[in-house]
């Protein structure tokens, strides 16, 4: 065994030469010793002779199938040739043996990292850093599987393990600011992409990290530096481009966007998120046809969807024959994407019926009674989300789902318009409590919901509106922005008087009654858009530069809502061009001296005096 040792030593310092004569010398790949075949597998392999190698390993596990060292080399063996599969399978097996020592572990952390079994990987590496503490890249691969499993914090701690053990170990602080990046700590990340990049100027990683992080503070102009560095180092690499395409929007250059976009769903066909990010650009530009197709990665590939599958308990409708069978069409994502998509009702409703099957329509509860008047019998049942059971039926289908089953096109929107209806009590009660005194009423939204990616994109401070509109004779001004008691405050002493009757809204019903009685909505892309534009009321929708799909690009109009007009940020972040010309609108609307062109006046001419 003292000359296998000197193998063994040869092999590890690079002598194959002198290693493969002490082999031939023993006959080591005649022998029927497991410890020998092992050995002369290893050389086989580094030989690159794979089929030997594999001969010699079957052997020694057929003379003893519980040799952990042949089980770890046969794992080691299928890595080689590309077969993880196969390699965690071996390396089971050698677990199941209680193979001792800890290095083989690693490659078996990396096998299960790249097959996504995460939780596995984690709980492999786990066990290495009890058994190698002092081992930095153990810390860092626990801290990958964590943080693949989207488990940020528990990333992080095992990160900050590895840092110090290594605090120079390669993408350590990429990773780290990665995590910081998932957390919204924006502040916190961006130095670390920076210091991964003094240290490796050429990272593509990086700079697409940076670019992200960059973009996310609303820093468009140093996030297209970077992203064009990452595309510049790495032309290939889809994430890279991903970014970039994001970026773009940001500038409002589409067609560049969707260009970008194409070319990293080329590169990674089978990367869902991909397919979201070209869906999203698609719908945008009114590509429908291709655009509804690639919608339906949303489950996987959207950032707020992600991991969220719907767990309903009978298969997806695929136009199977409905005669004799029921159908399940369920609302989904957001108050204001049903309010949008409920209009296709009705019609899956008629193809339903034709066919000689039943239809039940699930909603959420706050949205129920406005949406049962507004369906009138089409559905069978409606029931809301939390109806418990759940009623019998043969399929389900997703609401916005439907204008892909249905084949919708651009040319048919709207289908019709004020689809939705009002409880006409509730809205003679409303009219009977608001004042009769020539004012227009006007509705004011400023505000989605909080936890919106965008949210912070797409609305106004309060003070922003008052300074605008607050000026204008002959408005009434109503808040339709619930739970923002102190923002109504605010705008009140920023000199916008606003009337509320929020806390009396309890479904959107309530709300509906009371938009009834407004001569105007104005609003930033929210639900009550959709509620307001939905029951045919004028509504001026405010709109960031890189807005949501529905209202596409460019346009004043919407072809969804007939009774839109759309006012749009012309660059990132500028809000007062916006509200300067709705200002001026609504004082035209009101019959009113638009309260705001003295200053804008005065603005010009302090320009051009400075100019000249």
């Amino acid at each position: 065994m003292s000359n296998l040792k000197n193998v063994e030593a040869l092999i590890a310092r690079g002598d194959l030469i002198a290693a493969s004569h002490l082999l031939d010398a023993r006959g080591a790949t005649q022998s029927d010793n497991p410890r020998e075949l092992v050995v002369a597998s290893r050389l086989w392999c580094l030989r690159g002779r794979f089929a030997d190698a594999r001969e010699l390993l079957d052997r020694a596990l057929h003379a003893d199938p519980t040799n952990v060292e042949a089980l770890i080399e046969r794992a080691r063996l299928a890595i080689r040739l590309g077969d993880d599969a196969g390699a965690d399978a071996w390396f089971e097996c050698a677990w199941g043996e209680g193979a001792p020592g800890d290095d083989w572990m690693v490659d078996w952390i990396d096998v299960l990292l790249r097959l996504g079994k995460f939780d596995a990987a984690r709980n492999i590496a786990t066990v290495r850093c009890e058994r190698a503490p002092e081992q930095a890249g153990t810390w860092f691969r626990l801290g990958l599987a964590h943080q693949q499993a989207r488990h940020q914090l528990q990333a992080l701690d095992a990160y900050r393990h590895a840092a110090r053990i290594d605090p120079a170990l390669p993408m350590l602080r990429n990773n780290m600011g990665a995590a910081h990046l998932e957390l919204s700590e924006y502040d916190r990340a961006q130095p670390l992409f920076e210091q991964t990049l003094r240290d490796d100027p050429d990272n593509a990683l990086a700079w697409t990290n940076l670019g992200t992080v960059l973009l996310k503070r609303g820093q468009i102009d140093d996030s297209l530096v970077a992203a064009e560095r990452a595309c510049a180092l790495a032309p290939n690499y889809a994430t890279a481009l991903q970014t970039y395409s994001y970026v773009l929007r940001e500038h409002r250059q589409w067609d560049g966007a969707l260009a970008v976009a194409q070319r990293a769903l080329a590169l990674e066909p089978a990367n869902l998120s991909l397919v979201w990010t070209l869906a999203m650009l698609q719908l945008l530009r009114g590509d429908y046809a291709n655009g509804w197709r690639n919608h339906e990665a949303r489950w996987s590939g959207s950032p707020e969807l992600r991991d969220v599958s719907p767990n309903v308990p009978a298969p997806r409708w695929n136009g199977e024959p409905l005669e004799g069978k029921t159908l399940f069409v369920w609302g989904e994502q957001g108050h204001g994407d049903v309010m949008q998509f409920v209009r296709f009702v009705p019609l899956i409703a008629e193809r339903v019926k034709r066919e000689g099957g039943k239809l039940i329509y699930c909603c959420f509860g706050n949205l129920l009674p406005l949406l049962k008047r507004s369906l009138g019998g089409v559905a069978d049942t409606i029931i809301a989300h939390d109806h418990r059971p759940l009623p019998v039926f043969d399929y389900h289908l997703p609401l916005c789902s439907l204008p892909l089953t249905l084949g919708v096109t651009l040319q048919d929107l709207p289908l019709r318009s004020g689809y939705l209806k009002a409880d006409p009590d509730k809205v003679r009660a409303w009219r009977e409590r608001l004042p009769d005194d020539g004012k227009l009423k006007v509705g004011l939204v400023w505000s989605g919901s909080r936890t919106h990616q965008r949210n912070s994109r797409r609305s106004v401070k309060p003070a922003e509106i008052a300074k605008a509109f607050g000026g204008i004779r002959g408005v009434e001004f109503f808040s339709l922005q619930v739970g923002a008691d102190g923002e109504v405050e605010q705008a009140g002493q920023a000199g916008l008087r606003l009337t509320d009757h929020t806390e009396e809204f309890a479904t959107y019903d309530d709300t509906a009654a009371f938009i009834e009685n407004l001569d105007l909505v104005i609003t930033v892309c929210t639900s009550v858009a959709h509620l307001a534009a939905g029951l045919g009321v004028p509504t001026w929708v405010l709109l960031d530069v890189n807005p949501h799909w529905l209202w596409m690009t460019e346009r004043r109009d919407s072809p969804w809502y007939p009774t839109v007009t759309l006012y749009r940020q012309p660059a990132f972040g500028q809000w007062q061009p916006v509200l300067d010309e709705v200002a001026a609108q609504l004082a035209a609307f009101a019959g009113a001296p638009d309260p705001g062109a003295a200053s804008r006046d005065d603005e010009s001419a302090s320009m051009e005096m400075s100019v000249h």
